[in-house]
């Protein structure tokens, strides 16, 4: 049975891509916070929320890699296997900048609220391991079971991923998070930073930096919600010009070729999947 299971879902690697995506979309949207707000401010239990089924959702998905036999092959290998991570730089660039943007600015971390910046804090970092478990750690390496056997299919396998993480970004704007402009430029930016992480993932053999990573670029990105004046709650305003849209872009397409760049010396996987 276990077998069975096990070859339907290495047949079909979209289509359940498709259906886990969807699942797990919808268990995230959840509106727990409602009811936390019976206990605490509106803020502490948007983040509470996402923490908590976020946190669980990436449990299942580490369960579900252990039930396929993927837990080392995902990436979730020890320090002394870890390679090249140098290759990381051009994301901690970027982090610095957008820090430095956020320092000349006149906004301010409101720093009378620490259990605000801590619940912030733990939920970008749930965000990390949440997108990077699904996208590449389960969604990448199932194609990559399919398609990893030549270098066409490593591609192919990184390309889909990434456009299955980036598209699922629609997300924000079909629950009024953000408009469609905003919503556009987020897909299409979060497309070339999938294909970063992913090259970064098998260049260094470990998916813990893309985790820790991503989560750090999220909380250097959205630090206007922590501010004085914070902007949680409000419809994203990033990006809501074609100006702002444009430079995001130019931002991000470097990543996107840097990604296609150190991905050329990634060698076509053998059956058990080591690349």
């Amino acid at each position: 049975m276990n077998n069975n299971i096990k070859t339907t879902i290495s047949k079909h690697p979209i289509l359940f891509s498709l259906i886990i995506i969807f699942i797990f979309f919808v268990f995230t949207e959840i509106q727990l916070d409602r009811f936390l707000t019976r206990f605490t401010d509106a803020q502490s239990a948007s983040y509470i929320s996402g923490i908590f089924l976020q946190g669980f959702s990436s449990i299942v998905f580490v369960i579900l890699l252990k039930y396929l036999g993927w837990i080392s092959i995902s990436g979730f290998t020890k320090p002394k296997e870890w390679k090249q991570l140098w290759l990381c730089w051009p994301l901690i660039l970027l982090c610095i900048y957008v820090i430095w943007e956020f320092l000349k600015s006149s906004s301010k971390i409101d720093t009378s609220k620490p259990l605000i910046i801590l619940l912030y804090l733990l939920v970008f970092l749930s965000t990390g391991f949440y997108e990077e478990i699904l996208f590449r750690g389960l969604i990448m390496t199932l194609l990559i079971q399919k398609w990893g056997s030549t270098k066409k299919g490593i591609y192919l396998s990184v390309i889909l991923s990434s456009l299955l993480f980036g598209t699922s970004h629609i997300i924000n704007f079909m629950t009024g998070r953000a408009l469609l402009l905003p919503t556009i430029t987020q897909i299409l930016y979060a497309i070339a930073f999938g294909v970063f992480f992913a090259s970064c993932i098998l260049r260094n053999h470990s998916i813990w930096p893309a985790i820790l990573l991503h989560a750090l670029f999220d909380i250097c990105s959205d630090l206007s919600a922590i501010t004085v004046n914070s902007s949680f709650g409000k419809v994203m305003t990033v990006n809501n010009t074609p100006e702002e849209a444009l430079s995001s872009l130019i931002l991000a397409l470097p990543l996107l070729l840097y990604g296609l760049f150190i991905l050329r010396k990634v060698q076509p996987c053998a059956p058990d999947l080591v690349c």
